[in-house]
């Protein structure tokens, strides 16, 4: 468990826990001054996103403190357990008491020491799939993510209703092979979650409901994006994943190196030569799409296309492939045909449409992020 949770639930103050729902009570209380201040509107509009931060100190800066050195053996990842891998989920606090130290403050409002920590269990209790593995810095950073997107919700007064929330649950059930519903078999559903999680349901239910808030706030967002689909842009989407290219390629760790290869063997008759020495190794590959490259392999569009127009047997000249450097050998393609396309063309602009549209969410965060002004304070030992 994090430090400072173990062994015991977070302290929330509910006189002063306003835009979310306090741990212990459950239930949703008003804005405070101090928060109403800090925003003269329910919900923030673009432009109100566009301003810079003129005191914007990065999590990594401030809070040295380490994290724990694995997250709890119960842990269990948001993909796993949720079955939904687009968002990510926070708790926080604004106006904490008094005597109550604080972590920082978003928007100018305050957050205490506590929700910061309740956010942070949440982040190493039901990592999302792309938090695995991050380091301290990073997982700060992802932390006060969900810290300043879970205020936004509140400030567009995103709910969740407990109709959504038991069903929300009771997938997380099914997706564990389990066979009650939480209303069906409260006991057997408390064993679950106190042995699956490691918490009791209060606390545990909690963090459910800021993880679909969350959700639900990134989904509205992404589906209010304006964003325009070409007739060309499907055409090209089309022929990204109807052409294939295969063959065999030699992969190294620079383009320096990639290059000084690829002057001995760009013609067919010294590629063969180099095989037959056996070094370097040089691997088969299968056929795949040109989509596949740009998208996994980080091949720029222009180089797989002109890959693709090279004559059977030939030698490309160096591509990016990842995080090195390959040299390919063309041996096998497939061509697509446009003549196929009007049959598909709904569910390409449908995919482009969706594309584009996280797209925009995720440059509609990092302009949220910004106009937070996020202050993040030292940490008490």
């Amino acid at each position: 468990m994090i430090r400072a949770m173990e062994g015991q639930r977070l302290r929330i103050h509910p006189t002063c826990c306003t835009w979310l729902i306090a741990l212990g009570l459950g239930v949703a209380t008003p804005w405070t001054a101090a928060a109403e201040t800090s925003s003269s509107t329910g919900s923030t509009s673009r432009s109100d996103l566009s301003r810079t931060s003129q005191d914007h100190t990065t999590p990594s800066a401030t809070h040295q403190e380490s994290p724990p050195t694995a997250p709890p053996e119960s842990a269990v990842t948001i993909h796993d357990l949720l079955g939904i891998g687009k968002n990510q989920a926070v708790t926080s606090s604004a106006k904490p008491s008094g005597d109550e130290p604080l972590a920082g403050y978003i928007f100018g409002v305050p957050v205490s020491v506590g929700n910061y920590y309740f956010a942070k269990r949440v982040s190493y209790t039901f990592p999302r799939p792309w938090e695995e593995g991050l380091s301290a810095a990073d997982r700060e950073r992802a932390i006060w993510e969900a810290l300043i997107l879970h205020y936004e919700s509140f400030r567009r007064d995103v709910t969740v209703s407990e109709e959504e929330l038991t069903k929300r649950i009771d997938s997380v059930l099914k997706d564990q092979q389990q066979s009650f519903t939480k209303a069906k078999d409260p006991a057997a559903y408390a064993t679950w979650v106190k042995e699956k999680v490691g918490e009791e349901v209060e606390l545990f239910e909690n963090q459910m409901r800021y993880l679909f808030q969350i959700d639900k706030l990134k989904d509205q967002v992404r589906a209010a994006a304006a964003v325009t689909v070409s007739e060309e842009e499907m055409q090209q989407e089309f022929l990204n994943e109807q052409h294939h290219v295969g063959g065999e390629m030699v992969t190294y760790e620079t383009r320096e190196q990639a290059q000084a290869f690829y002057e001995r063997v760009k013609g067919p008759a010294e590629w063969e030569a180099m095989k037959a020495k056996g070094d370097p190794k040089v691997r088969p590959v299968s056929l795949m799409t040109l989509e596949a490259y740009m998208d996994l392999w980080g091949i720029p569009k222009e180089q797989i296309y002109a890959f693709h127009a090279l004559p059977l047997g030939s030698v490309g000249p160096p591509m990016p492939f990842g995080k090195q450097w390959c040299v390919y050998r063309l041996l096998d393609k497939r061509i697509g045909d446009l003549a196929d396309f009007p049959k598909q063309r709904d569910a390409y602009h449908q995919k482009i449409k969706t594309k584009k549209q996280y797209e925009a969410l995720k440059q509609w965060i990092e302009d949220l992020k910004t106009s937070a002004q996020l202050k993040v304070l030292p940490l008490k030992p």
